[in-house]
């Protein structure tokens, strides 16, 4: 079985895990424990999604500390890894109970707060890239400590 096939296998078992760290987070802040396996999932979707958007690494490093520069790849990275995650509807909206229904029970209430304290940013008057940005941005400052993106 090829790598990419060995991946789509064990995103399908992992699902959960795996959106709990497109909201968390990799740095030293708090961060859950990780399996090789799921390293080597997150990296790869990172790196689909950096090439599908041409971002900087630097740009998505700076989130991490509170930095969301105004730019539309970052904003198109952001929504990439939601895609990826299966979290995008077929009109482009996040669905945000689909999102807290996967949340391991050790984190619900907090992740459970934190996006839904961020949810009334995504409005229909901006496009869909703006808006998971303005959410992404909001949950950052409701819980910094618990944040991050790739």
């Amino acid at each position: 079985m090829s790598l990419f096939w060995q991946l789509v296998a064990m995103w399908t078992t992992t699902l959960p895990v795996f959106f709990t760290l497109i909201v968390f987070g990799r740095t030293g802040k708090e961060k859950p424990e990780l399996s090789d396996e799921i390293k080597e999932i997150i990296q790869h979707v990172h790196n689909e999604c950096v090439a599908k958007t041409g971002v900087a690494e630097e740009d998505i490093t700076n989130c991490e500390n509170g930095i969301f520069k105004e730019d539309t790849k970052l904003k198109r990275y952001m929504y990439c890894l939601l895609e990826e995650a299966s979290l995008i509807d077929d009109d482009g909206n996040v669905d945000y109970d689909m999102m807290v229904s996967l949340i391991p029970d050790q984190y619900f209430d907090r992740v459970h707060k934190m996006i839904f304290s961020c949810k009334h940013l995504d409005t229909p008057d901006k496009d869909k890239y703006q808006r998971v940005f303005d959410v992404h941005k909001c949950s950052y400052e409701k819980d910094p400590n618990f944040y991050f993106l790739f």
